[in-house]
């Protein structure tokens, strides 16, 4: 059984119409895929747009919320020295009531007022 050329000829037909056929049916196949994405994104972009302000949001928050522990940090650490001075004075008041209060107060409390007058 031998070549001829209608055989050939034939076989080169189909081939052409087979890879005809196969194009057309991936570029229909690409033309539903492409309104299907678009449809898709059309969807999509509101709720990514809503992402995106909300993400915005918690950025703005966070930035406000950093800032606000900063300043009250700085205030904690205020009122920290501001202790520390309260406590200071507490003790040299608790120190003068214990003198004043003392088995000759009186005696005690005027030799505290000529001490600390000239101070």
């Amino acid at each position: 059984m031998g070549w001829d050329s209608w055989t050939v000829l034939g076989s080169g037909i189909a081939l052409v119409v087979l890879v005809a056929v196969g194009l057309a049916y991936a570029i229909a196949r690409a033309v539903l895929l492409k309104r299907r994405v678009g449809r898709s994104s059309r969807r999509i972009s509101p709720i990514l747009d809503g992402i995106r302000a909300s993400a915005d949001r918690i950025e703005h928050g966070l930035a406000t919320a950093e800032k606000g522990a900063r300043e009250l940090s700085a205030e904690i650490e205020r009122l920290r020295v501001s202790v520390a001075e309260l406590q200071v004075i507490a003790g040299h008041a608790s120190l003068a009531f214990r003198e004043i209060r003392g088995p000759l107060g009186w005696v005690a409390g005027i030799r505290a007022l000529i001490k600390y007058r000239g101070r």
